[in-house]
C-alpha cells in the first residue's frame, strides 16, 4: 500500500482527535464567534470558514517544509535502509496516536515543548487580530494559529515529514486538518453530529484500533525485507533495503 494509508490514517486522526482540537483552538474559534453575535449567520459561517482554511494551509506548508527536509537529508546522506528507517517511524507513529486514543496515554503532549520557543513570537501577533471583522483578519489569524504548538499535530507532523516528497506532505497535514474541520467550524448538523460522535469512547475504540492495524501493517513489508535481506544480502530483497528514492508507505502485498 503506498501513500494512501497515511492519507487515511491522517483524516481518522484528524476526526477522531478533534476533541484534542477543540481543547487547544476552541477558545480561539469560541472567541471568534463570541465577537459575531451580531452579524448573520452566513456571515458567522464565513469567519468561521475562513479562519479554519488559514489554520490547515499553514499545516499544508508546515508539511511540505518537514518532507522537504526530511528528502533532502535522505538523498544527501544516502544511508543503507534510510526508507526501512522512515516506515518503522510512520508505523510508530501510528500506534502512539492509537494509544493515545484507546488508552488515553499522555505521551504525544509532551513534544509540544518543541514549538513553545516558535510561539512565544507568532501568539501576540495572533492576539493582536482580535477582534476579528474580515475574512482576511479571519483567514490570517488561522494561519498563525495553526502553528500553535500541539502533541497531535507535531505527531502528524512526523508522519507527512517521511514522506519526503513536499506534495505528500502537504496533503498528509491537509487530510488531517480536513478531519478537524467539521468540529471546529461547528456550524452545520453534520458537525455538531460529528462532535457527539467524536466523544463516544467505542468512536474513538474503533478509530484507534484502526490505527494500530495501520501501524502494524506499515511496519510488516519494512521488517520482512530486512529479515529477507539478512538472509540474501546480495539479492533483490537487499537493493529494496538501500535503495534510495521517494519515501513510499507500503504495506504487504497480496
Amino acid at each position: 500500500m503506498d501513500h494512501e494509508l497515511t492519507l487515511v490514517a491522517a483524516l481518522l486522526i484528524g476526526l477522531a482527535g478533534s476533541t484534542h482540537c477543540l481543547g487547544m483552538c476552541g477558545g480561539v474559534a469560541g472567541s471568534l464567534g463570541a465577537g459575531m453575535q451580531s452579524d448573520s449567520a452566513h456571515r458567522r459561517w464565513w469567519l468561521g470558514l475562513c479562519y479554519n482554511l488559514g489554520r490547515i494551509g499553514s499545516y499544508s506548508l508546515s508539511g511540505a517544509i518537514a518532507a522537504t527536509l526530511v528528502g533532502a537529508v535522505g538523498a544527501t546522506l544516502n544511508l543503507a535502509g534510510w526508507g526501512v528507517f522512515l516506515r518503522l517511524l510512520t508505523a510508530a507513529i501510528l500506534v502512539a496516536v492509537a494509544a493515545h486514543l484507546l488508552f488515553n496515554w499522555s505521551g504525544l503532549r509532551r513534544i509540544e515543548v518543541v514549538g513553545g520557543r516558535l510561539w512565544r513570537h507568532i501568539g501576540p501577533r495572533a492576539r493582536a487580530l482580535f477582534p476579528v471583522q474580515t475574512p482576511g483578519r479571519a483567514l490570517m489569524l488561522g494561519a498563525l494559529w495553526g502553528w500553535l504548538p500541539c502533541g497531535l499535530v507535531y505527531t502528524v507532523l512526523i508522519a507527512a515529514a517521511v514522506t519526503g516528497s513536499p506534495l505528500a506532505g502537504a496533503a498528509t497535514m491537509f487530510v488531517f486538518g480536513l478531519g478537524t474541520l467539521p468540529a471546529m467550524t461547528g456550524v452545520t448538523v453534520f458537525g455538531q453530529a460529528l462532535r457527539r460522535w467524536q466523544g463516544h469512547r467505542n468512536a474513538r475504540m474503533v478509530t484507534g484500533t484502526m490505527l494500530m492495524v495501520f501501524g502494524v501493517w506499515t511496519a510488516v513489508a519494512p521488517v520482512t525485507h530486512m529479515l529477507q535481506g539478512h538472509g540474501d544480502g546480495h539479492g533483490e530483497h537487499a537493493a529494496v533495503i538501500t535503495s534510495p528514492g521517494p519515501v513510499q508507505i507500503a504495506g504487504p502485498r497480496g
